[in-house]
């Protein structure tokens, strides 16, 4: 039984994920897809080539989309439920790529890109909520670490049909994936913890026996120590006067208590420390931020992109595996550390190039090892596990409306790295930006080893009186 009922929350988590592997999609897609675009010969649109200026609304307008998203996935999460605020977003990622599939201008595209954005936000408030809540503790952060994987997955596949495959049936394939997300997550139980809170009592516990896998036969059951201890906290929701009515208005006394205190301070630095460690940054300018460093090794854009994103996919992997063993704090430091390593030995480099002008040729393979290993390193918890530590630590009355401000501040602060941070490389020079990199990854390793609490193999209820302390 137990592993039926593992195997049920793997099924459920991928499921979900399914969106993220979507909106990966949408987000890798315009790495080939803006130069054919831009191509005085081979534009496919009927307008002709586009202008850089519509070239960077295509980009930019992602951010803006995923900004709307979460905001509106905050209010869906409570309303209708963690399930069906993530399937309603596959709809969105639908009406995306078909706006691709018929796009003769560059409106379209922009649509596409805004809507793939809203689908981001609702995933990045529903799924952080949706798999916490049905996952056992001893396989929680696996299964929280697949958001960030499932994206990754998203843009290595766009990269892949990118490179191989002409523009026009990129769309099919990539349109395939919230397909597939639609019809199979549709049939997939809601979160238990989010039945009890809407006083759903039979339906939350026939969720928890789905993916416990326990069975009721007539009034004999088939239970386990784990199952009862899950359903008295069910059910201790469920009679908490506080917290469990549906709708029910947040107050400033559930904001003011030493749990949402602490929790929103720790999630609202791993937000700043996930965007301005410089991972994100450095996967989405990779092409320039070799050409800054003066580092040149032949191969193509569209082939060094997939490079990238096989790095970032192993490194995410690997975070999977090792979350649930070593735990979430001491992969935080070690990330941290060995991103600011990477990117002060990269600065130095880029110094004694660009600076003092030493001839550094018997070390030009250094900047793309530094590339590869602040980028494997950084996903091994910098990039994915703010995301998981956001779905355990928070109280759970406000859980929907903290997922959904620190997504928010997330991706404010996206997009103010992607807009903002090239002008300190102009001003101050690759080394300089990277030292500012640096920094911020050396604060954050800090702040994990002497602040962020560990939660691995912890209940709910053990978190609860961690974080009240």
């Amino acid at each position: 039984m137990a592993r039926i009922g593992v195997l049920r929350q793997y099924l459920a988590t991928i499921s979900v994920n399914l969106l993220g592997v979507g909106y990966g999609t949408v987000s890798g897609w315009t790495s080939s897809a803006l130069p054919t675009l831009q191509s005085p010969d081979g534009s496919p649109l009927g307008t002709g080539p586009i202008t850089q200026q519509q070239a960077s609304w295509i980009g930019g307008v992602l951010c803006l989309g995923g900004i709307v998203g979460t905001l509106v996935g905050g209010l869906l999460v409570e309303r209708v439920g963690r399930k069906w605020a993530a399937w309603l977003a596959g709809w969105t990622l639908v009406a995306g790529w078909v706006l691709v599939i018929v796009a003769d201008r560059p409106g379209y595209l922009m649509g596409t890109r805004f809507l793939g954005g809203f689908a981001g936000g609702v995933q990045y408030v529903a799924t952080p909520l949706y798999v916490p809540e049905i996952a056992e503790t001893r396989i929680r952060g696996a299964l929280g670490s697949l958001l960030v994987l499932s994206c990754c997955v998203g843009v290595q596949l766009a990269y892949l049909t990118g490179a191989l495959l002409p523009y026009a049936t990129i769309p099919w394939i990539c349109l395939s994936v919230p397909v597939v997300f639609l019809a199979g997550f549709a049939f997939i139980p809601e979160s238990p913890y989010y039945l009890s809170k809407m006083q759903q009592h039979q339906a939350a516990e026939d969720s928890l026996r789905y993916f416990r896998a326990v069975r009721k036969d007539g009034t004999v059951l088939t239970t386990s120590d784990g199952f009862e201890r899950e359903l008295s906290q069910l059910r201790s929701l469920q009679s908490d006067p506080k917290g469990t009515k549906p709708h029910d208005p947040l107050r400033w006394a559930d904001f003011n208590t030493n749990h949402a205190r602490r929790a929103f301070l720790i999630c609202l630095v791993l937000m700043a420390l996930n965007q301005f460690c410089g991972c994100f940054y450095m996967m989405n300018y990779a092409e320039s931020v070799f050409a800054n460093s003066g580092a040149g090794f032949g191969l193509p854009a569209r082939y060094s992109v997939i490079v990238v994103g096989l790095i970032q996919l192993c490194g995410c992997y690997t975070s999977t595996l090792l979350v649930d063993r070593t735990g979430r704090k001491l992969l935080l430091v070690i990330s941290c550390t060995g991103v600011a390593l990477g990117q002060t030995v990269f600065a130095a480099y880029c110094y004694g190039q660009a600076v003092m002008g030493y001839d550094l040729t018997m070390v030009a393979w250094l900047p793309l090892v530094c590339f590869s290993v602040v980028i494997f390193v950084g996903s091994l918890g910098v990039l994915s596990l703010p995301f998981v530590v956001l779905g355990e630590i928070m109280p759970q009355k406000i859980k929907g409306f903290a997922t959904t401000f620190c997504m928010t501040i997330n991706w404010t602060f996206a997009f103010v790295a992607l807009k903002y941070f090239s002008a300190i490389g102009i001003v101050f020079g690759m080394h300089g930006l990277l030292c500012v990199f640096a920094i911020c990854s050396l604060v954050g390793a800090v702040f994990a080893a002497y602040v962020i609490p560990e939660t691995k193999g912890k209940d709910f209820d053990e978190i609860r009186t961690m974080m009240d302390k």
